[in-house]
């Protein structure tokens, strides 16, 4: 059945929906068994926002797979489930990095020029696209890679599962001149593709195979542990830190806030509690979006 939003757009705001859980949304919800999703849209906007909107356009398909149709606004009144609204601008930050306007801004050609992605960072999601690969880190967590990579000038990264090179090119954006970069992928085809989207910077050296043999490479500035095996198995973790100079950060991504956490984690997420309980880091957690956390482990010893 899926899920539908609508894009109420007056004089340059966006219509958006307070949250349950605390912050705006677009309005939304499921679509109802024999609805379309240009109905589900409609009904949606009038019962969180008591909005009377028609349909103006085509829907877009957002990374979510939720519809988000084009309206235009009939009249308002108070919404039937007492939900605040909100008229924002979409076009400027912090809106313009919301993750449902940022994609529909996108699709317009309308992005923020702040939030536009680097040109390698471009060329590798249009190289996971064609392969496939979903498992790319997110914008958010490549701009705060971006950011800790630049603060750490003639620094020594490493990323542990490069994927296409998303996570590898948002690391070179922030790099300086001075700064090397290693990245290592287990799968043949995307190392190449790697290799391809790097191609030309030499402060880049990419690696096929087994995530351990870049730690060889040590020690780093910072590790961006992207794959699996390194940083869901804790009994890797002595591995990771100790290819870390003192103060070296080892990075994180994909964890779930609490209130998303998969009812196997209910007791308790050992690989936080892996992290948090060893001697030689520091441990924190940063929230690059509202359904993304990103662990930042600093070596102490």
């Amino acid at each position: 059945m899926g899920r539908a939003c609508v894009w109420v757009e007056r004089e340059g705001r966006v219509l958006m929906a307070a949250r349950d859980a605390g912050g705006w949304t677009l309005p939304g919800g499921g679509i109802h068994p024999g609805e379309t999703g240009a109905e589900a849209a409609v009904r949606e906007a009038w019962e969180e926002c008591g909005a009377r909107v028609e349909v103006s356009g085509e829907a877009l398909t957002l990374a979510e797979g939720a519809l988000c149709f084009p309206a235009r606004l009939l009249s308002l009144h108070p919404s039937p489930e007492g939900r605040p609204v909100a008229w924002v601008n979409p076009r400027t930050l912090p809106w313009a990095d919301d993750v449902q306007l940022r994609q529909v801004l996108a699709a317009r050609g309308a992005t923020a020029p702040a939030l536009a992605l680097p040109g390698r960072v471009h060329r590798a999601h249009v190289q996971a696209e064609r392969l496939g690969f979903g498992r790319s880190c997110s914008p958010e967590t490549g701009r705060l890679l971006r950011t800790l990579a630049a603060t750490r000038p003639a620094g020594h990264f490493a990323e542990l599962g490069s994927g296409t090179g998303v996570g590898a090119a948002w690391l070179l954006a922030g790099m300086d001149g001075a700064s090397r970069l290693v990245t290592v992928e287990l799968d043949p085809e995307r190392a190449l593709v790697t290799r391809t989207v790097l191609a030309g910077d030499d402060r880049a050296e990419v690696l096929h195979g087994d995530w351990r043999e870049a730690l060889a490479f040590g020690p780093f500035d910072l590790i961006f542990s992207d794959c699996v095996p390194a940083k869901r198995e804790t009994e890797s973790l002595d591995l990771l830190i100790s290819a870390l100079r003192p103060g070296g950060l080892l990075v994180l991504d994909n964890f779930s806030p609490p209130g998303q956490l998969p009812e196997a984690l209910h007791a308790g997420d050992p690989e936080r509690e892996a992290l948090w309980a060893h001697p030689g880091l520091t441990c924190t957690e940063v929230a690059v979006s509202a359904g993304e956390r990103v662990i930042l482990a600093a070596r102490t010893g």
